[in-house]
């Protein structure tokens, strides 16, 4: 009798769990739409999703994908009818780009774009870009203190606000042994 109990509650909770997987993947398919040509690349990089999806997180992300693949990739907690601003859905997400979606009651969507922190980066082994770091992040990574970051930080910024990794032995402070074990992390 205890076994044919046990049965029962298995199978009514297979048949409860059944419309949440059906509903949750005919959800999925409002923005999948075939593409007519594909580019593959083998570029890859990560990026990070949050919000209201299911999977926030870290994903492994190749070239020439979209916010909306993003989107997808993480779920939606619900329905999406539009996406905001206009046209971010079909922006190409970079290695280290950072993703937010706020989805209000209408199935709205706000998606805020931005970067994943150096720090962030620095933990995941990601390449940080040194045209966008700030001094105090700059500050922040390994073998550049305080006075070395304002002094790429000054120098980037007297250079039009670029730079190569290569102009990091044109700055003071940094000799050939810094800029072997700095360019590896640019």
């Amino acid at each position: 009798m205890e076994r044919c109990r046990h049965l029962i509650f298995v199978l009514l909770a297979v048949i409860a769990a059944i419309p949440v997987f059906v509903t949750g993947r005919r959800n999925l398919k409002t923005f999948q739409e075939p593409a007519a040509f594909s580019v593959v690349s083998s570029a890859r990089g990560y990026v990070r999703i949050s919000g209201d999806v299911r999977h926030p997180g870290m994903y492994l992300w190749g070239a020439n994908k979209m916010t909306i693949d993003a989107i997808l990739m993480a779920a939606p907690l619900q329905p999406i009818s539009m996406l905001e601003p206009a046209g971010i859905g079909s922006v190409p997400l970079g290695a280290g780009a950072a993703l937010h979606v706020v989805i209000n009651s209408g199935g709205r969507a706000l998606v805020t774009l931005g970067t994943v922190p150096a720090s962030e980066r620095l933990v995941m082994g990601m390449p940080l870009d040194i045209n966008a770091l700030s001094e105090a992040e700059l500050d922040n990574v390994p073998g550049i203190g305080p006075v070395l970051a304002r002094n790429i930080f000054q120098f980037r910024q007297n250079n039009g606000g670029r730079m190569d990794v290569q102009d990091l032995l044109l700055i003071d402070g940094v000799g050939e042994k810094k800029f072997m074990s700095l360019r590896k992390l640019f």
